[in-house]
């Protein structure tokens, strides 16, 4: 392996650590309190994202559900409206890709869920539509987003910013986030002696 190589490479893993440190630890931890929360009461974690994100908001939806389950059975209610190649294009097709997150929320949510929103520019306006959705019906919403938030850091009821230009470390750090997210709901689980499913 060529030694510029090494140095470049070198240089990558630096700045994704730069963009990780950046991050308000209190933020997060105000997001894994508002997970928590829905849990406790019962409530479901909605996710989306778009591209890159929406396997992210895969991801994380999985991770909380499966890490999420205590050995009693009681689960964490999460879900990816990302996740239905059949309802986002019906709604696409019927509305417009706008509303394709919305529109699901609007069927699916009530007052007391939680949202989480991945998004590296924060202003994808589907992402906009489902955030006003949120707000419409009273469901929490957190934005893990990039840069300096775009518009929905406005939006959401709480923002966790990875600040840096570049999309891959910007998604590479909402991975991340999300793994502590669900650390943080699974030893909550095992905290209150509920025990973790296998």
């Amino acid at each position: 392996m060529s030694d510029a190589l090494t140095a470049t490479i070198a240089g990558w893993l630096d700045e994704a650590v730069q963009a990780i440190r950046r991050i308000d630890a209190a933020s997060v931890a105000r997001a894994a309190e508002i997970l928590l929360t829905t849990r406790q009461s019962g409530g479901t974690i909605f996710v989306a994202g778009n591209g890159g994100s929406a396997a992210t908001a895969s991801h994380l939806a999985l991770d909380l559900q499966k890490a999420g389950r205590a050995s009693t059975g009681r689960g964490t209610a999460a879900l990816s409206i990302a996740d239905s190649m059949g309802l986002v294009t019906a709604w696409a097709n019927d509305t417009s890709f706008d509303r394709v997150f919305a529109e699901q929320l609007e069927v699916l949510g009530k007052a007391g869920d939680a949202l989480v929103v991945i998004s590296v520019s924060g202003s994808s306006p589907n992402l906009l539509a489902l955030i006003g959705a949120a707000r419409d019906i009273g469901i929490q919403s957190v934005g893990l987003l990039g840069r300096t938030g775009g518009k929905a850091c406005a939006l959401v009821d709480l923002a966790v910013l990875v600040q840096s230009d570049d999309y891959g470390w910007v998604e590479s750090a909402h991975v991340v986030l999300h793994h502590i997210l669900t650390y943080a709901v699974r030893a909550s689980v095992l905290a209150v002696g509920e025990g973790v499913a296998p």
